[in-house]
């Protein structure tokens, strides 16, 4: 007996050898300048012929180190400014690793201008590298500002500029303290974070760009819509100011502004005109083409005289009459009974005015002066015609609930004796108004967009001729839609277990486990690509002809804050040399379990049908579980039960706790702390398949381990 288990860990030694060519190992990528050997801090990308992703990296000392397999073609692309670009193919073989702890990979960078003499460099690694890296280029901060000041002593510690790395900082910090780090420079957004670095890995401090946005003015005479010779300041009374001007001949004034929540103060001044002043608010960027706002300038105020008359006749009306501004709503002319129907006001010409009036028994008059007098002089006559009310009108208008500013809206006016349905439109500036034939109860449909719609029914049974009907609808606005949730794009690299190679006909899901709906993913040889909201949590499943099924539980959230975003899975083969009827087992199924995972193992693995006698085939996979979790106290994992729903439901709840509960007693005799193990049987009651087929209800009968 002791003979043939010899000679079975002969093999297994021998098995484990021929695969050790075949484990990924670590590659650190040093670029260099060719000539002065001087380290440098360039973009890398490393990533597998026939590709997209990039295989993920971290920077550690003045390397990029990944992990590659030995034998695949890899492309790297190595970026810096001012040197030529690095685009090469290669075959990577794992040689003895340097006391980095990765396998050294040298590229020498050549400089679009080399050097006619040349020292090389002496290189220093004296303290913590800081890297000061532009998010969106990814090319180096060079002109940033590095404090860190020591949490525990509130002393603050020098930081360094790197005299052989650009863009990186030297500091002498301890891996046992906590510090605050701030890095600020021009035209980026201030960075402030506390650190804890790690021994032998260079911190990478990814500062965002202040947000910015192109603006234009032009200056125009209020008059004569000509160009104006003008000096423009625009500022936040804090910090920003821009200041420029617009010549004569139509040149504009082309700033380039901070995106701030504080609004601007515009100031424009021309010789011989007024001095203009507003409010200017630049919130958000938009990627259009900026569109040129046009500035009036006044010389003198415009005299405005207003002349009232009957639309029919030509006769003059005593009305009642307001001027209103249209920036701030006030009335600057108010006349009730104008004498006379004449009435004169002073205006500027670079502002907006509303011009109303109303008589008994004609209609109202609302219209824009901009409208009806394009083209002002400095005397401007405007005749405003009433038209006498001959017949039945309908007046409608509609104005926010809140705020009661007047809102553009469709009425939809529906007569009750004919069923007859007609729109009107009502603007900011103008009534809507639709005239009725007959008495009748009309049924009016408010609908404006980014409002709630409202219906009134307007009595007009007892009409007369010459009588206006008034309504005026409130509307409420729409709830503002809830921010949508923040997402990500999860990359899965899918590969056989023992080949380390694509699998054909691989079939992946994803499912929300809040909602049960499949999530779209986008599989591209090994690689699966899906978007996920980083609030909810989604069970993956991948299974291929002749594999394993390979199921786990993602807490979105948790994996972004870990960074996370490339998972790999592998896929265990059935092997053709096993006995029929005995399960195949993966006993390194367990060896990179991290928290927020979730296994799923067939319960024919550990157990005969209706049996919790754990079975030998199960004991090396749960040794190797027990062995990992001896040596890694942290880790957290609840056993939980199921099965079909074949027979009575209280003894297959029965069934999957006493399951549970013994895979868990056998761990903790392995010496796996028993305060990290939990467990418990849910019977029959979570399927996550129909039990409507053997198939199916094999799927049911399963253990899943909960990593935590």
């Amino acid at each position: 007996m002791r003979l043939t288990v010899s000679f079975l860990v002969f093999l297994a030694s021998l098995y484990s050898s021929s695969l050790w060519g075949q484990t990924e190992f670590r590659l650190g990528v040093e670029v260099r300048d060719k000539y002065t050997k001087r380290p440098l801090v360039p973009i890398v990308s490393v990533l597998a012929v026939n590709t997209e992703s990039e295989l993920p990296g971290q920077m550690v000392n003045d390397a990029y180190v990944v992990k590659v397999n030995p034998g695949t073609q890899y492309q790297v692309f190595v970026a810096f400014q001012e040197y030529k670009t690095y685009r090469q193919t290669h075959t990577f073989e794992a040689g003895a690793p340097s006391s980095t702890g990765y396998f050294p990979f040298v590229i020498d960078l050549e400089p679009l201008n080399p050097p006619k003499t040349f020292a090389v460099a002496t290189t220093t690694n004296a303290g913590h590298t800081i890297l000061v890296i532009d998010k969106a280029q990814r090319s180096v901060v060079a002109k940033a500002v590095v404090t860190i000041k020591d949490e525990r002593s509130g002393q603050f510690i020098t930081a360094k500029k790197n005299p052989n790395v650009g863009g990186s900082w030297l500091a002498e910090l301890k891996d046992t303290e906590q510090y605050t780090l701030e890095v600020s420079a021009p035209e980026y957004e201030t960075y402030k974070s506390s650190l804890k670095i790690k021994a032998g890995e260079a911190t990478e401090v990814v500062l965002n760009r202040i947000p910015k946005q192109e603006l234009k003015f032009v200056a125009i005479d209020a008059l004569t819509n000509k160009p104006v010779a003008a000096q423009f300041k625009l500022s936040d009374e804090i910090k920003e100011s821009y200041t420029g001007t617009t010549k004569a001949d139509g040149e504009l004034f082309n700033p380039t502004v901070v995106v701030q929540k504080q609004p601007y103060n515009l100031s424009v001044t021309a010789s011989g005109y007024r001095r203009y002043e507003s409010k200017l608010s630049i919130t958000t960027t938009s990627s259009a083409p900026a569109t040129p706002q046009v500035i009036k300038l006044s010389k003198v105020d415009v005299i405005l005289k207003i002349r009232i008359i009957e639309e029919q006749s030509g006769q003059p009306i005593v009305a009642n009459l307001r001027v209103i501004d249209q920036a701030d709503k006030r009335a600057i002319l108010n006349i009730k009974g104008t004498p006379e129907g004449q009435a004169v006001t002073p205006i500027s010409p670079g502002r907006q005015y509303i011009i109303e009036a109303e008589a008994k028994g004609f209609m109202s008059y609302q219209q824009p002066l901009d409208k009806v007098l394009p083209l002002l002089t400095e005397t401007s006559d405007l005749t405003v015609k009433l038209a006498k009310i001959d017949d039945t009108y309908l007046s409608l208008t509609a104005t926010d609930a809140n705020t009661g500013q007047r809102i553009p809206a469709i009425f939809k006016i529906t007569a009750s004796l004919t069923e007859q349905t007609t729109e009107v439109r009502g603007t900011t500036s103008t009534i809507a108004k639709h005239k009725i034939k007959e008495p009748d109860i009309y049924k009016i449909e408010v609908v404006s967009n980014g409002y709630q719609s409202v219906t009134h029914d307007l009595d007009a049974e007892e009409m007369k001729v010459g009588q206006v009907f008034s309504y005026e609808a409130k509307l409420t606005p729409n709830a503002a839609k809830p921010a949508a949730s923040p997402s990500h794009v999860f990359t899965f690299k899918v590969l056989d277990a023992q080949s380390r190679r694509s699998i054909p006909n691989l079939r992946f899901r994803v499912t929300s486990i809040a909602t049960q709906k499949a999530i779209p993913a986008k599989v591209r040889y090994a690689f699966v690509t899906t978007q996920l909201f980083l609030d909810q949590a989604y069970l993956v499943e991948a299974e291929a002809d002749g594999y394993e099924m390979y199921s786990m539980r993602i807490d979105a959230g948790d994996w972004a804050k870990r960074g996370e975003y490339l998972t790999n899975v592998s896929l265990i083969s059935h092997k053709k040399a096993a006995a029929k009827g005995k399960p195949v087992v993966n006993e390194k199924i367990f060896d990179n379990i991290k928290a927020g995972q979730t296994l799923t193992i067939e319960d024919n693995v550990y157990f005969d049908q209706s049996s919790y006698i754990l079975r030998p085939e199960a004991y090396g996979q749960l040794n190797r579980l027990a062995a990992i979790m001896a040596k890694n106290t942290d880790i957290k994992i609840e056993i939980v039960g199921h099965t079909d729903n074949i027979g009575d439901p209280r003894l297959n709840q029965t069934l999957s706790e006493q399951r549970a509960k013994v895979i868990a007693n056998y761990l903790i005799n392995q010496g796996a702390t028993e305060a990290n193990i939990a467990h418990r049987g849910e019977g029959q009651s979570k399927p996550i398949a129909p039990n409507d087929s053997e198939e199916n209800r094999q799927r049911n009968r399963r253990v899943q381990f909960l990593i935590k």
